[in-house]
């Protein structure tokens, strides 16, 4: 049997599928290119808000509300993606797959951000916070993992990594867009920035039509004929080339593995066929401690934050948070070298520790309250971001969609997003009310959190760089004599090279005889099913 992963044979080039006349590694590029504008929307909306905390005509136009009030008009939006997260947990199965999911979500983003931006009262403009972030919870939830089923292993992560460089670009463009306003007269200030997320939306949805379904959704609801074109299209080869049916055939394997999840709404919280409940519960507590790491302090309340625990003028907070998220930008491409060199297990560690530091040394200098300590505590949280950046940006959103098994990572990764959104909603919400009360203390409790997180991922977390996505479904399925492996097991085999070759040689194996005996294992599921048909009857 020729190798399948084998070169195009020449006779087929030229005749591949396509999509907007791309195919192969260009076609991947478009993928990520729209999925990274998804994320600038999604940096955007998470940035702008953080701006007008400190805009007086905004303050003025809404009553100029308290800390805590002024807390919740922020994390509002995060109230409304945590729903739209569960509506994805919920309807799942009758979105239609990956790319409409996404289009409904982005329509719910356009009418959210149209309430706000026409808004006179504080009800109106929380109303359309939250609808707006009830798209984005969708949003954010099929993103990641329509991305990472198009990639390819090797390159999975640095396709990640370029699309949370653009959240930053988003941050960075909230920043820079609600400070330049801020020079003009009336609410022209607020609500032009209110008003852009809709042009970014737009730009989102008009691309999506024209870019491929995901291959394995297509797989998993038995259209394999257009998984076969989706994934040619992707891979640069045509339906009948014999490593692209072997891929598909790898996929179909993979889904007969984890058979026993059905795939339903409740099976995440079972951990029959392959430690569906597990995995789902290693995702959400990626989510949970990316959040309680601190960034969204930054993100989201970088002015605010400058400007009332450090001391800053509010101008100067300005300057100095939007100098920030250009940093932050800079810091973000080193996970483009990283993240598929160094691995998912080392860069959290890496990532938690170095964000540890930062946030004992930001307590420590805050509490002295002495002239200089301010300056040196937002170099530290300069420094935070690059510690962030290579250990938990596009690291955690990457890790949820690789770990999970297909039948459940849409709804497993709906529940990792809303454990993403419920904890952002609750940074956001408590910082202003801690710094208010409590001071440099607020950095000692994300101290702890960023240096408990480090055992928890060595005993816990797998490795799943450059692992084909069924390659991690067989690390968690029964061993010999139908034995389910620990956690922890799973996890020192998932770091044993001599291991995952081994899986990677099982999965070969299945997927060869899947595609030496297609027409045995189609005629016996055709036999399966007359038969059940006539009990029926």
């Amino acid at each position: 049997m020729a190798d399948p992963a084998s070169t195009l044979a020449p006779e087929n080039v030229g005749k591949s599928p396509s999509y907007l006349g791309l195919k192969g590694q260009p076609l991947l590029y478009a993928v990520t290119f729209c999925c990274s504008t998804g994320f600038l929307l999604f940096g955007y909306d998470l940035g702008f808000m953080g701006g007008l905390t400190t805009n007086e005509k905004f303050l003025n136009d809404f009553g100029n509300p308290q800390s805590t009030f002024l807390g919740f008009l922020v994390s509002s939006y995060e109230v409304g993606a945590t729903f739209g997260a569960l509506f994805q947990y919920w309807m799942a199965d009758y979105l239609g797959g990956r790319k409409p999911a996404n289009m409904i979500g982005l329509s719910i983003v356009i009418i959210g951000a149209v309430i706000q931006t026409s808004s006179f009262s504080r009800a109106q403009f929380i109303v359309g916070r939250i609808v707006a972030g009830f798209g984005l919870g969708i949003v954010t939830t099929v993103i990641p993992i329509w991305l990472a089923e198009c990639t390819v292993p090797k390159s999975r992560g640095r396709m990640m990594a370029m699309q949370l460089s653009n959240l930053i670009i988003g941050l960075i463009i909230s920043n820079w867009l609600v400070y330049g306003m801020s020079f003009h007269e009336g609410s022209i200030q607020w609500r032009f920035p209110v008003g852009f997320q809709i042009i970014l939306a737009l730009s989102v949805f008009g691309f999506l039509p024209f870019l491929p379904e995901s291959p394995r959704y297509l797989a998993s609801v038995g259209k394999n004929e257009a998984a076969n074109h989706a994934l040619a299209a992707l891979r640069g080869g045509w339906p009948d080339d014999e490593h692209i049916q072997f891929e598909i055939k790898e996929i179909e394997y993979a889904i007969s593995v984890e058979s026993e999840e059905v795939g339903g709404w409740s099976d995440v919280f079972r951990d029959n066929g392959i430690s569906g409940f597990t995995r789902v519960a290693i995702a959400f507590s990626a989510n949970f401690f990316q959040q309680m790491s601190g960034v969204n302090v930054m993100s989201s309340l970088g002015p605010y934050v400058f400007e009332n625990s450090i001391g800053m003028s509010a101008h100067n907070a300005m300057l100095v948070s939007g100098g920030l998220q250009v940093y932050y930008f800079l810091s973000s491409l080193i996970p483009w070298w990283a993240v598929d060199r160094v691995g998912r297990r080392k860069l959290f560690m890496i990532g938690s520790g170095g964000m540890g530091a930062c946030m004992m040394f930001s307590a420590i200098f805050v509490g002295v309250n002495k002239k200089g300590t301010g300056y040196a505590a937002a170099a530290v949280l300069y420094i935070f971001q690059t510690f962030f950046t290579m250990g938990w940006q596009s690291n955690m959103w990457v890790y949820p969609s690789e770990l999970l098994p297909l039948k459940l990572r849409l709804r497993g990764g709906a529940l990792s997003v809303v454990s993403q959104w419920l904890f952002t909603f609750t940074v956001v919400m408590i910082t202003p009310v801690m710094i208010t009360n409590i001071g440099y203390k607020s950095y000692i409790v994300f101290m702890v959190f960023n240096f408990a997180t480090i055992p928890v991922i060595y005993f816990c977390y797998p490795e799943t760089s450059q692992r084909p996505l069924e390659v991690v479904d067989l690390l968690f399925a029964d061993r010999e004599n139908g034995r389910r492996p620990s956690l922890w097991e799973v996890v020192k085999d998932s770091t044993s090279k001599e291991f995952v070759a081994n899986i990677e040689e099982q999965l070969k194996e299945g997927a060869r005889f899947r595609y030496e005996n297609g027409d045995v294992i189609a005629e016996a599921k055709e036999q399966v099913h007359h038969l059940e048909k006539n009990n029926a009857v």
